[in-house]
């Protein structure tokens, strides 16, 4: 499942917040996401390598599996968000609130051909 620009646009300001998205699987590449509302919103699988996320609210959203590969989550809250097996080579998390609640001052993934694991305590798992 592949989205325009103008359709992401759409779906994110047309959405009922008490109704997260369901974007299992989608490609999001490059997508402009800075300042998204993803609250709770399922992810898994998708493809957002080299997306903007900065400043997103990703709380409590499930990103189990996706690629976020030279993605930029730079401020984005991923307070409770699930990471388990995402791709994040080239990341940048610069000023993000992680998943544990910590508040990452300066963290850039590097692009790195080794395998990089990552865990955070998700709260209620």
């Amino acid at each position: 499942m592949e989205f325009t620009q103008a359709e992401l646009y759409l779906m994110l300001n047309m959405h009922p917040v008490e109704r997260p998205l369901w974007l299992v699987g989608a490609d999001l590449r490059e997508a402009r996401l800075c300042e998204a509302d993803l609250r709770g919103a399922n992810l898994r699988d998708a493809n957002l390598s080299g997306a903007y996320l900065r400043g997103a609210d990703l709380r409590g959203a499930d990103l189990e599996g996706a690629s976020l590969r030279g993605a930029d989550l730079s401020g984005a809250n991923l307070e409770g968000a699930n990471l388990t097996g995402v791709k994040l080579r080239g990341a940048q998390f610069q000023g993000a609130l992680m998943p544990d609640g910590t508040h990452c001052e300066d963290l850039v993934i590097p692009p790195s051909p080794k395998p990089l694991t990552f865990a955070f305590d998700t709260p209620g798992q």
